[in-house]
């Protein structure tokens, strides 16, 4: 009886994706081939121009430092893998520090580095002595933040540190890491209309869509996060990093047959290149594939990508949350505070 039941269902829901699918293209192959290309290329220009600062002067300390934070960006938005991007930033970082141990920029680089390498403690430290340092420094406030959202579920102290920020910096650079927050506090409806504001400033920016593309989703408001998504991935050249959120969404929406052929067009490509594994789980989460979803989560925890440092908080887990697989994730990750999550 629950074989036939467990078919029933499965029927049921396969006829409701089809009926979903209908009229819903694939995504475009060439957008997702990019895998985006142009930040790729943005990024390779800037560090070819701190390398050269770096040979006219080899104590550049400003240069070591705009260096690591070149390769962080690649590594945390999934340009590419931590072994091609986290030894040339904690060199940079260490190299730096020899010379100037001091300024808040140097300190917060140390912080971060320990951050990514899942060192808790001694990022706590290091940015809180950062802020220390120089209290009017909005950055390190954002990295702190993130710490305290992600190990200690501490939102309430998070959201007092973005507070900060908003005042010591009125232009809205942060406002995306401030949305950040809101979305892992689960405080959606701020989030949607934050984002909205973000994006009427500068309609340009793809990260604005992508985070208000993760507001819909968690208001069950689908299409809008379809629409939203679609226009992020455009804006971002086809980033992994925003296809996740798009087929995540479709597959939430019932449309199956556009998130699946994203998903196996990943799968198919990630053996030739890195691609960031969490952004491909979403996806699976999203058509009900947990088990994939769970083998790249594993992926992800053995190469210690950015995204699964968020593993207690991130909300489009809640559907594997409960599996024991999931639960030895957390449990590896070794965080100071285990976060509940309803």
């Amino acid at each position: 009886m629950n074989r036939l039941l467990t078919v029933f269902i499965c029927a049921v829901w396969i006829c409701m994706s089809s009926c979903s699918d209908a009229g819903r293209a694939n995504p475009d192959v060439e957008l997702l081939s990019s895998m985006g290309s142009k930040f790729r290329l943005e990024n390779e220009k800037i560090a070819q121009e701190l390398h050269n600062k770096l040979k006219t002067d080899s104590v550049d300390v400003t240069a070591m430092l705009g260096l690591a934070e070149m390769n962080v960006f690649r590594y945390i938005f999934g340009l590419s893998s931590r072994e091609e991007t986290m030894p040339q930033a904690l060199a940079a970082t260490k190299q730096a520090w020899q010379i100037d141990s001091l300024s808040c920029k140097s300190i917060t680089l140390n912080g971060i580095m320990h951050f990514l390498d899942w060192n808790w403690a001694e990022a706590r430290r290091a940015f809180e002595m950062a802020i220390n340092t120089d209290p009017l420094d909005p950055a390190v406030r954002h990295w702190y933040s993130l710490l305290l959202c992600a190990t200690t579920g501490r939102f309430d102290l998070a959201m007092l540190q973005s507070d900060t920020i908003m005042e010591l910096d009125p232009s809205g650079d942060y406002q995306i890491g401030r949305g950040s927050l809101l979305y892992f506090a689960r405080r959606n409806t701020e989030l949607r209309d934050l984002m909205l504001e973000t994006i009427a400033q500068d309609p340009s920016v793809p990260w604005g869509y992508d985070w208000l593309g993760m507001a819909y989703i968690e208001l069950e408001d689908y299409d809008k996060s379809i629409k939203t998504y679609e226009k992020a991935f455009t804006l971002s050249d086809g980033l992994v990093e925003v296809g996740g959120g798009l087929g995540h969404a479709l597959g939430m929406a019932g449309m199956y047959k556009p998130a699946k052929f994203m998903a196996d067009f990943y799968t198919d490509a990630a053996q030739e290149k890195y691609l960031p594994p969490v952004q491909r789980a979403f996806i699976h989460i999203g058509i009900g594939e947990h088990d994939q979803a769970l083998d790249l989560l594993e992926q992800a925890y053995r190469e210690k990508s950015w995204f699964i440092i968020f593993i207690q908080i991130e909300p489009w887990y809640d559907p594997i949350r409960q599996d024991p697989r999931f639960e030895a994730l957390v449990q590896q990750m070794r965080f100071p505070i285990r976060v509940s999550q309803h």
